[in-house]
């Protein structure tokens, strides 16, 4: 690694490196000699090759076996899974009636999670019950673990229906509309279940997290129904609230496990700052390719799907002879396809791989020596999860962030000191979401009566939002008994958990399906005219159908640029929660209207970003919607200081709202795509200038909320975001937002940096 390191220095391409940090080894912390294991576990790990537990695997098994709900949250790699695999091992050894319920928020986890539970089952001498014996016994023998997700068929679903496995792994997505539902087919599974795994808990945030946050307290309900309490195990990531995101998911209390006793090889995390006019995406794909051809296995993960696919493209241009031994790999891909690149990096046959961010969670694809990454990935917990692909075995490994001209990109670029030492930012939820709340609450009642004195629903707060459900003919209300029943039996086809409205199927004209597209990208990106790359072939958007979900695409040949979309938003202040005084402003949170409207679209050069030409798209409905957001009125006095200096007025209150939303990501676990704005110089219904963010989603999921508990903190951060940079007006490292449907026009940092100091009381007004 040394040596690649070198050659990284001395490459004309590749030597812009802003920082180097060496992360030494870390010595493992073994489990204290005073804990004991049974001694069918311990010959069942011992014939597994694990001779000693880590100190954090004993302190959580010994918390679970106390029946205490509990979250372990350790790096990547750092053996996890014993945690909870021990425990449901030794309870089927104990009692081979028990039952477990484990739950991942990809497919893609439960493959592997499954291969590593019956490994361990079979070596404990519970291999008569082995997934995939079934065949040696009569069709109702149970096994002792099978998976249950879209991907199995009808057939076996019924088997496992009629036969429930002593541990079921599945996602929330299938206890939410294939188990919930017909709870009753499970009675068995249900009146034995002791313990829920949720692996991966910091992915269940924002909309997905909310809607999971329900679908966890609807699996209590029904587990209540039949007797059991069973114990929640959650493993996360590093982020800054595990024990409070596990318990608003689940609502119970837990204990949280945090100290790691895993070893840790030797890390060099390189930041590589390119030269001004060289393009990030240019010189990542250079890296990539030197790295793999130094013999080095190397993930790359850019932000966007296009990058994804003109990386990928660029590669196998720039090196034919790697064509066939790396891929692309994002959201959107067949499940077959990303299964086949998941089978290629395990066995080796693949190389090299980049990525968004769908590989940042641990579906296993063997060991990495190098990672890079493209671009900031918008949160400390999200870098650290994906630095942690790399160096798996042990081995020293490589991170090396490419840095893009966003603003916290160059913050940390020039600042790499606190990147070192800044803690990970808090994953948040609304489970109040009254959308998604009302969807779930109507769900529940379907499932088992919902009574005043329920144990897991607060029916008295929900009483509003029931009352909403009688009035819309979903759910019946028997005020002698105090008792909401359903009206149908199964409403859960109508709620989808992953996101606020129906996904959309891309199709070529031939009508083969080329991918899918979530409803809430459709618009932005898929708009007639559109460019949308798939495997790092271009094509081009012909007709979007709303009515069916359709997005009709035809090759679009060797092209040299990309298309984003042009809004217009505007908000409306509809009720006012809470407010906040700074001394030199008033914050405000509450429920907030926005109107965004797609009125066309412009081509821009790739590379380069110049603007080639601008279209009109007439005719798309606007999107309305109501979330939660933060507003600010600015100060006559101020602007009037701002106008004084010559600087702009609009652009200065463009600017903060700019760089307020690329801020708000260092305190909440979100990207700066999940936030909206919008800035008035002056806006009627509040008589005065104002700012406006938002919850980019129906309802809000809990990010304005956290910007608005850590405002004064949020605000310094945005402060320091433009003070720092050496620019005079306006760059994309402080103000400019790739989001921007006026296109970044106008922008005035000056200004914004006085506004901002008034609020905090941070000196003189003036801009210096």
């Amino acid at each position: 690694m040394n040596s690649f390191l070198l050659q990284i220095r001395n490459d004309k391409n590749l030597k812009d490196v802003a920082h180097e940090e060496a992360l030494p080894e870390r010595l493992p912390v073994w489990a204290d000699e005073r804990f004991e294991l049974e001694d069918r576990t311990k010959g069942a790990l011992g014939r597994l090759g694990i001779q000693r537990l880590y100190s954090h695997q004993a302190e959580g098994i010994t918390l679970i076996r106390q029946d205490a709900d509990l979250v372990i949250m350790t790096p990547a790699a750092s053996g996890k899974s014993l945690v909870y695999n021990i425990p449901v091992i030794e309870s089927l050894l104990k009692n081979p009636e028990s039952k477990a319920l484990y739950l991942f928020p990809l497919k893609g986890l439960e493959q592997d999670q499954l291969n590593a539970f019956a490994s361990l089952a079979k070596a404990a001498g519970l291999e008569k019950k082995v997934a995939g014996k079934r065949k040696s016994y009569s069709p109702l023998s149970p096994v002792i673990c099978e998976i249950y997700d879209g991907d199995t068929s009808a057939y076996k679903r019924q088997k496992i229906r009629l036969a429930p496995p002593s541990v079921l792994f599945t996602n929330p997505d299938m206890l939410h509309l294939a188990i919930l539902p017909f709870h009753r087919k499970w009675e068995q599974f249900f009146r034995n279940l002791n313990y829920v795994v949720i692996d991966e808990l910091h992915a269940y945030r924002g909309v997905f997290g909310s809607h999971v946050a329900h679908v966890l307290r609807r699996l209590r309900r029904i587990a209540r129904l039949y007797g059991s309490d069973p114990v929640f195990i959650t493993c996360s990531a590093t982020i800054a609230n595990p024990t409070g995101l596990a318990e608003a998911l689940i609502g119970k209390t837990f204990e949280l496990v945090s100290k790691n006793g895993a070893p840790q090889g030797e890390r060099r995390f390189i930041f590589i700052n390119p030269a001004e006019g060289a393009s990030p995406y240019t010189l990542a794909t250079k890296l990539f390719i030197a790295s793999i051809r130094a013999g080095w296995k190397t993930i790359a993960f850019a932000k966007a799907r296009k990058i994804t696919e003109l990386m990928h493209s660029w590669a196998i241009k720039s090196a034919p002879e790697l064509a066939q031994t790396i891929s692309s790999y994002r959201a959107g891909f067949l499940p077959a396809e990303r299964r086949e690149i998941e089978s290629g990096l395990k066995s080796g046959a693949l190389s090299g791989v980049i990525s968004t961010s769908a590989l940042e969670l641990g579906v296993d694809i063997g060991g990495l020596d190098v990672c890079i990454l493209v671009g900031y990935p918008g949160s400390i917990a999200s870098t650290w999860q994906r630095a942690g692909r790399a160096g798996r075995s042990g081995r020293a490994s490589l991170i090396a962030l490419v840095a893009m001209s966003d603003a916290l990109d160059q913050h940390f670029m020039r600042n790499p000191t606190d990147f070192f030492s800044k803690p990970s930012e808090a994953a948040v939820i609304d489970a109040e979401n009254p959308m998604i709340a009302k969807a779930h609450l109507n769900c529940a009642v379907a499932e088992a009566y919902l009574k005043t004195d329920d144990t897991v629903y607060d029916v008295p707060k929900y009483a509003p939002l029931l009352s909403t459900l009688e009035k819309e003919g979903k759910v019946r209300y028997w005020a002698k008994g105090g008792i909401w029943y359903p009206r149908r039996r199964y409403p859960h086809r109508e709620v989808s958990i992953r996101g606020i409205g129906e996904s959309f199927s891309i199709r070529l004209e031939n009508n083969a399906l080329l991918g899918e597209a979530s409803y809430g990208r459709v618009f932005y990106e898929l708009h007639p005219g559109a460019i949308y790359l798939h495997k790092g072939a271009p094509y081009l958007v012909k007709r979007l159908d709303l009515y069916n979900r359709t997005i009709v695409c035809c090759p679009a040949g060797d092209i040299d640029f990309y298309t984003s979309a042009i809004t217009h938003e505007t908000s409306e202040t509809i009720s006012v929660d809470a407010e906040k005084n700074l001394e030199g402003v008033i914050v405000h949170l509450g429920s907030l209207r926005i109107t965004e409207t797609i009125t066309g679209y412009r081509k821009k050069r790739i590379g380069t970003g110049e603007l080639i030409n601008e279209y009109v798209l007439d005719g798309f409905p606007p999107s309305v919607f109501t979330t939660k957001g933060i507003w600010m009125k600015v100060d006559e006095a101020i602007l009037n200081e701002v106008k004084a200096k010559g600087f702009s007025v609009a652009g200065s209150l463009h600017a903060l709202e700019h760089s307020a939303i690329a801020a708000l990501p260092l305190f909440a676990l979100c990207d700066r795509m999940d936030l909206g704005g919008v800035s008035y110089a002056f806006n009627p219904a509040l008589e005065a200038s104002a700012i406006f963010i938002y919850d980019g989603h129906e309802g809000g999921v809990g990010l304005v909320q956290r910007g608005f508990d850590c405002c004064e903190e949020w605000f310094t951060a945005t402060l320091e975001l433009m003070s720092e940079c050496g620019c005079e007006v306006s760059c994309p490292s402080c103000t400019q937002d790739p989001k921007c449907g006026n296109n970044n026009e106008p922008l005035d940092k000056r200004g914004a940096i006085m506004i901002l100091r008034g609020w905090l009381g941070a000196g003189k007004t003036a801009y210096r």
